[in-house]
């Protein structure tokens, strides 16, 4: 037996099998984001795919696809100028955004995403704003609201370089475990897989 054979065949086996249909859906979500708040018909400016997608190490069966979308710092003053959870504010009016190009879609918001519910699997678009240092600041609606910090560029940038630095067996070996973890039920996050 032919254990690379082997492997390669896993790897094939736990592919994405719906990539059409999640890229599709994050472009026609891009363009009416766009469309809402820079007025202008674009599918992919100011959006990022994050997570497990985003770091190419998501595997068939995936659960939700994770979407970091940019605004300008005059959105940013505009919603932290709320008397109260401006963030809520925030997360209602790209909520009804969406809803222009998915009216018959559950869609909430939930904290600090919004939440489009597909029949297979869920997009998650998260409002950032771009920092000084890289990083993004995003709503937190809990408690009041408040604004929170992430970097999942610098996650995805600092991946794909060791994963370059390993002929691509990093990111084949985090694909292996997940799939591990969803055939034995083993509570471990996608983010620890990877790290």
């Amino acid at each position: 037996m032919d254990i690379l054979k082997t492997f390669d065949e896993f790897l094939v086996n736990i592919e994405i099998r719906n990539n059409e249909d999640i890229s599709g859906k994050y472009n026609s979500i891009t363009k009416r984001l766009n469309k809402s708040f820079y007025n202008i018909d674009s599918d992919t400016d100011y959006s990022f795919k994050v997570g497990s997608y985003g770091r190419k190490t998501a595997i068939n069966g995936v659960s939700d696809l994770d979407m970091l979308y940019v605004l300008t710092d005059d959105i940013y003053k505009k919603y932290n100028g709320y008397e109260s959870n401006g963030q809520s504010a925030l997360l209602q009016d790209l909520k009804n955004s969406i809803l222009e190009t998915y009216s018959t879609t559950d869609i909430r918001g939930d904290g600090q995403v919004v939440v489009i519910s597909f029949s297979n699997y869920i997009v998650e678009v998260c409002p950032a704003f771009l920092q000084l240092d890289g990083g993004y600041k995003y709503p937190d609606s809990n408690n009041g609201g408040s604004w929170k910090k992430t970097n999942p560029i610098a996650e995805i940038d600092e991946l794909n370089k060791f994963d370059k630095d390993t002929n691509g067996n990093l990111s084949n070996l985090a694909k292996m475990t997940r799939a591990w973890k969803n055939k034995c039920g083993v509570k471990i996050g996608g983010l620890l897989i990877d790290t």
